[in-house]
Order: structure tokens, then C-alpha cells, then sequence
């Protein structure tokens, strides 16, 4: 069974949900790594060694990481994205258009126009039915908790029932079992390399950096994920 631990990223337009998918035992691995790599952190510069790696302040320097250099939070960022690329999993990082969304449903007639993180989740749960799909496994979603989970949910099911909407990869979803599960990202090392994943790909996609330093390292980020192997179908919509 594979477990896909989902979490997203915004800025303005740009809506994109980043999902890492792991067995077991790649659940257990990466884990272990990041808690090593937290508990280096530790020792280093101070921070607790429950701290989050949470991609938005320990980037900006802000919350537990207030008091670590900049290029010291660049390289931690780095060692995270790459014990995700060196791990056994699959990852998946579609974004939508706000923008781009509300000019085709208003173009198109849609009777019923759905909000681009809704339209972004389910694109998600639709690659990662595929994934499993393919490897003749079941997987069960779990992503970060926000506000509107009960909304996802109910879509979940009926997604479930009466398909997901449209004619292009309209499916029941079939490999994805129960209904999507909430966690705490503070609680888990998965939601946060799910974290981390999507706001380098989101940072790197709608932001040029003032400093070329900052910009060759998330240039370099974006290149090991591409170079991977483990993308599976990113891009955009529409």
C-alpha cells in the first residue's frame, strides 16, 4: 500500500499542491532521515529538535529559524530536498491558474465553477489513483489540515460515487482507499517534505530572486527534482 502525504503552496495566481508517495518502508526511511537531519540542526544552531521544516519561514528566516543564517537555512533546505529525491517515492506537483480557471469557466458556461484548489486537490488524488493503479496497490491520502477539509471530503466521496468531474481522466478513484485524511503538519516529517517540495516548486515557478545566490539555489533545488526520476506528471491547468 502507498501512502500520499499532500500539502500546497500559493502565490497569487499560481495554486499547487505538492504530494509525496511512499510505502512503508519509504515512510519509515525518509522519516528517520529528516529527524536526523532536524536533530543536526539542533546541535548546530540551536533550534529544537521538534522543529518543523516548514518550508515558508525557515526560507524568509522567520519563527524558529529567526536566528540561523541565511546560508545555513539554504543548505538545510537543500539536504531536505535531497534526502526526498534519494528516497524510494513517487512525487507529484500539479499547480492551476486562479486566473486561467475563472476565464474558461466563464468563457466555457461552466454550471458549476469550482475553486482552484479544489480543481488543484483533484488533480492530485487523480495521479495518485494512477500511480497505484499501476503498481496493482491500493494508497490512502493524508494532507495537511486546513480549514475546509470537511468540504474536500465530501468531494472526495463523491468523487467516489459519481466520478470525478469531466470527461478528461474521469474516474471513481478506485485505488484510493477510505476518505482523505487531516494530520498536523507539525507531527509529520511526510506532510513536511510534502511542504517543502511544493514551495520549491511554487518559489521557483512565480519568483526571481533579487539575490543570484538565492536564485542558483533554487535553480539547483528545481534541477535535482526534475533530474530525479521521481516526478510524475507536473504541470499546470489549463
Amino acid at each position: 500500500m502507498l501512502l500520499a502525504f499532500v500539502d500546497e503552496s500559493d502565490q497569487g495566481d499560481f495554486h499547487c499542491f505538492g504530494a509525496v508517495l511512499a510505502d512503508e518502508n519509504a515512510t519509515k526511511q525518509l522519516t528517520d532521515r529528516l529527524n536526523a537531519l532536524m536533530m543536526q540542526a539542533s546541535r548546530d544552531y540551536g533550534v529544537a529538535s521538534t522543529t518543523e521544516f516548514h518550508a515558508h519561514p525557515m526560507f524568509h528566516g522567520k519563527e524558529a529559524w529567526a536566528a540561523v543564517g541565511q546560508r545555513a537555512r539554504a543548505n538545510l533546505h537543500e539536504k531536505v530536498i535531497d534526502a526526498i529525491v534519494e528516497s524510494d517515492v513517487t512525487l507529484l506537483l500539479r499547480h492551476v491558474s486562479r486566473q486561467r480557471l475563472a476565464d474558461r469557466q466563464n468563457r466555457r458556461g461552466y454550471p458549476e465553477r469550482f475553486p482552484p484548489e479544489q480543481v488543484c486537490f483533484q488533480h492530485i488524488l487523480q495521479r495518485v489513483d494512477t500511480v497505484a493503479r499501476a503498481r496493482a496497490t491500493y494508497a490512502l491520502v493524508i494532507a495537511d489540515e486546513r480549514g475546509d477539509r470537511e468540504r474536500h471530503r465530501e468531494r472526495f466521496a463523491t468523487y467516489q460515487t459519481d466520478g470525478t468531474p469531466g470527461v478528461y481522466r474521469h474516474t471513481t478513484l478506485p485505488s484510493l482507499l477510505d476518505t482523505v485524511h487531516f494530520a498536523p503538519s507539525h507531527h509529520s516529517r511526510m506532510l513536511q517534505a510534502a511542504d517543502m517540495l511544493a514551495f520549491t516548486y511554487r518559489r521557483h515557478e512565480t519568483v526571481v530572486e533579487h539575490d543570484h545566490r538565492a536564485q542558483r539555489v533554487m535553480d539547483r533545488l528545481w534541477s535535482k527534482l526534475q533530474n530525479s526520476g521521481k516526478l510524475h506528471e507536473p504541470g499546470g491547468w489549463p
